[in-house]
């Protein structure tokens, strides 16, 4: 664990300026929590059975310590990052971009966001700035043909449009 933690003194965490706030708006709830009350539910049962007792025990020291795992990586991420504020250059795709691909073998258009892979999150159409297609979008402009090696294949996107997060 201390070897990851050292091997991210070095990373930078893109982050946009929304995802830096709510990742800032995560640690604070995280650590206002009254961790007491949570010690004091697993100490009762109405049966007094000491192994349900004991089980009650173990996962509450559980998600404690998952629980203040997650605590500390959030401040490195918080600590570490890199935050991308609105685009003006809207000539080349970078990070913090609203990017409208053409995918040649879905033959469809979709958007993504250029976002720091830890702001991307399940349901949000997100690209991570440091994954294959990020990284092959990234400097392209609008009418370029990118072509990325994926475990699927080679894919090829056209990038349609470029616009700033939120437009």
């Amino acid at each position: 664990m201390t070897d990851q933690l050292d091997a991210g003194m070095d990373e930078k965490f893109i982050l946009t300026r929304a995802g830096y706030e709510a990742l800032q708006r995560e640690l604070a709830d995280l650590q206002g929590l009254d961790r007491t009350e949570t010690d004091d539910l697993a100490s009762v049962h109405p049966d007094n059975d000491p192994s349900r007792e004991e089980a009650a025990e173990f996962e509450t020291k559980v998600t404690k310590e998952q629980t203040d795992e997650h605590i500390g990586h959030l401040k490195l991420v918080l600590q570490h990052a890199q935050i991308v504020d609105v685009d003006t250059d809207l000539s080349t795709v970078d990070p913090g971009d609203r990017v409208t691909l053409w995918d040649f073998r879905d033959k469809q258009e979709t958007q993504y966001d250029l976002i720091g892979g830890t702001e991307v999150v399940e349901g949000h159409d997100g690209i991570a700035v440091d994954s294959p297609v990020g990284q092959a979008i990234l400097g392209h402009r609008v009418g370029d043909v990118v072509t990325v090696d994926t475990p699927d294949g080679k894919l090829r996107y056209a990038i349609r449009a470029i616009a700033p997060i939120g437009k």
